[in-house]
């Protein structure tokens, strides 16, 4: 038998090629699986911080505060109690921002020149010191949870773990899911 003819006929031995085929296809499905079960639990995590939000945009907006306890302390503890179990509530950031009304949410405080933003100077001559804090803000808000008929921002920002190597590098580690909900605080005494 020659080397010619020994070669044709390994090449049309198709033994084996079956596990060939699954040994490429696997690695590739596999992705396609962790990646979309990756991107659900993202959903799924959002889906629960929004309601989170959304529940405790709307306690806070009530003023109502339990003896022996904080407004603060009470929408820290009903964002942790929203996400049952499912995010580690040390991980957990809550930002809240005061604003007098709905138009001056995440707007610049006015420059009075605005030729020479982002307005250094002085109060009053150079831009209008909305927030009264002797400087101008990008943002006119400050950070709190606002008295009766003040506007608030309530964000929620969750870094979650990315465990899908390949998604990691395209998405990052940590992939931050950020919600947030604006109110006006009922008009509480």
């Amino acid at each position: 038998m020659s080397y010619r003819n020994s070669k044709k006929k390994i090449l049309r031995c198709v033994s084996g090629i079956t596990s060939i085929e699954f040994a490429m296809v696997v690695p590739v499905m596999m992705l396609l699986i962790m990646g979309i079960i990756e991107f659900s639990l993202i959903m799924f995590t959002n889906a629960v911080l929004e309601n989170a939000a959304n529940v405790t945009a709307r306690y806070g907006a009530t003023g109502f505060v339990a003896a022996g306890s904080s407004r603060q302390d009470q929408i820290i503890a009903n964002v942790r109690n929203m996400t049952g179990g499912l995010l580690d509530p040390d991980r957990i950031i809550i930002t809240t921002t005061v604003y007098a009304s709905f138009d001056q949410v995440e707007r610049p405080e006015t420059c009075i020149n605005p030729a020479t933003a982002p307005c250094p100077g002085t109060a009053g001559v150079n831009y209008v010191d909305i927030n009264g804090n002797g400087q101008w803000d990008a943002d006119m808000g400050v950070a709190g949870l606002g008295n009766a008929n003040d506007i608030v921002v309530y964000q929620i920002t969750y870094p979650w773990p990315v465990t899908t190597p390949v998604i990691n590098t395209i998405i990052g580690n940590p992939f931050n899911i950020t919600v947030r909900t604006v109110v006006k605080n009922e008009p509480y005494t």
